[in-house]
């Protein structure tokens, strides 16, 4: 079978030294496209890297890859009227309810307090979703 072109990418280059690529949109019609190369990492303030894939600020979704260094602890959270699921992609991940490896999922209520460490190191695929009233 022979190799198909890339589709139009979505966003625009990027990488970890430029302008971040903002996430994608819901299309209107068709697909929308974030390729890896051109999605750079970005820091967050609580010192994890992200990579944003989709959000739609209206109906309070969003779908993001976070990388977490080894070692790091994170401090008690909530994410207020969001339901967060997470998917691993590589490492482990252990909260207060257990220990996640790769192609393990977790669900969180939102509101629901909760806290984490990774001694590995980790990738995993986030998707918040706002409650509706």
């Amino acid at each position: 079978m022979a190799t198909q072109p890339r589709p139009p990418a979505t966003d625009s280059p990027a990488t970890e030294a430029s302008a971040p690529a903002a996430p994608i949109a819901a299309p209107f019609a068709g697909s929308a496209y974030r390729f890896a190369d051109r999605n750079s990492w970005q820091r967050t303030p609580e010192g994890y890297w992200v990579k944003p894939l989709y959000e739609d600020k209206a109906l309070g979704e969003r779908t993001l890859l976070m990388r977490i260094e080894p070692g790091t602890v994170s401090r008690p959270h909530a994410h207020e009227g969001e339901l967060e699921q997470i998917y691993m992609v590589e490492g482990t991940f252990q909260d207060q309810s257990g220990l996640l490896r790769p192609g393990d999922y977790a669900c969180r209520a939102p509101g629901s307090i909760h806290s984490g460490r990774t001694d590995t190191g980790c990738v995993m695929l986030l998707i918040y979703s706002r409650k509706q009233p």
